[in-house]
């Protein structure tokens, strides 16, 4: 079925040109525009069936006003966990971010949580869970962006300092010859 569209298509495109039918050795059924062997069949076309396009509407009013209104919307977005500055204990794995939004998340936007400026998750959430966060200082950031990528309000910055134990192995003595 697949072939047949695509030699349907590629028919429509040499509606002026001749087309010839070849059947391989095989049994496979090629079209070209110049006849490749004595056995091509000349293929006698029926009209492209053609309809003029429909002229394209005048833009709509609520058109325009989406794109202003989605051009004004600006979020104020505020990291409320953790705290800037805050120390995470040896025995926490996780990290949970929270986040104040205002206004509430629109349609089609996406909250974009960061940490040392690198992609966490994208989301629609106002918290998620990092699993076992690494050892050192971490910035995290939250982004929300409309459908087109584009950034309509920015986080400050949340510093956080994750402790983790150091686990020192001694060394093996050497031996010592006898």
């Amino acid at each position: 079925m697949r072939s047949l569209l695509m030699v349907m298509f590629f028919l429509a495109q040499l509606s002026a040109a001749d087309v010839y039918k070849t059947v391989d050795k095989d049994g496979k059924i090629k079209y070209t525009d110049k006849p490749s062997t004595e056995n091509a069949e000349k293929l006698k076309l029926r009209e492209i069936n053609t309809v003029p396009g429909a002229q394209p509407l005048p833009q709509s009013t609520p058109v325009a006003s989406y794109e202003s209104r989605t051009a004004e919307l600006q979020y104020q977005i505020g990291i409320i966990s953790p705290r800037s500055d805050v120390t995470i204990p040896v025995g926490q794995r996780d990290l949970a971010i929270a986040i104040n939004l205002t206004p509430g998340l629109q349609q089609g936007h996406l909250l974009v949580y960061f940490m040392n400026g690198e992609l966490l998750e994208e989301t629609t959430m106002n918290n998620i869970i990092v699993k076992d966060v690494p050892r050192g200082t971490h910035t995290l950031v939250v982004e929300a962006i409309d459908a087109d990528g584009q950034s309509l309000g920015t986080s400050p910055p949340v510093i956080v300092n994750v402790i983790r134990p150091n686990i020192h192995t001694n060394a093996l003595s050497k031996p010592t010859p006898k």
